[in-house]
């Protein structure tokens, strides 16, 4: 069985597969490394997969692709929400140019 999860949004589609992860431990799940400095415990920490004879099990297994995918997940969403933001920035940055030049080709670079 293979573990997917898909992003749809108005101007973009984006397919997610689970690879072989090998822990519960996500890099983008739990507290953040300031709660955790602050001298937080992370109570809610998934144990590691589970194994018989050597063997991780299934649901070990399961609990490793989910945490993998939720990664890899919240990777791609914190890259849109960047640049995202950035083109706000850059998008206001040119208004306000835009409004300055227009007010000096208007003869208003006396005024302040």
């Amino acid at each position: 069985m293979e573990l997917c999860a898909e992003y749809v949004s108005p101007d973009q589609r984006r397919s997610f597969v689970a690879g072989p992860h090998g822990t519960t431990d996500g890099v983008t799940t739990g507290p953040s490394a300031y709660v955790l400095n602050a001298g937080q415990v992370d109570r809610d920490r998934p144990a590691e997969a589970r194994s018989v004879a050597g063997k991780v099990t299934y649901l070990g297994q399961l609990r490793n692709q989910l945490t993998g995918l939720q990664d890899d997940i919240n990777e791609y969403l914190t890259l849109r929400m960047e640049a995202a933001k950035s083109k706000k920035l850059k998008t206001a940055d040119e208004q306000r140019i835009e409004k300055e030049i227009n007010t000096l080709l208007d003869g208003g670079d006396d005024e302040e």
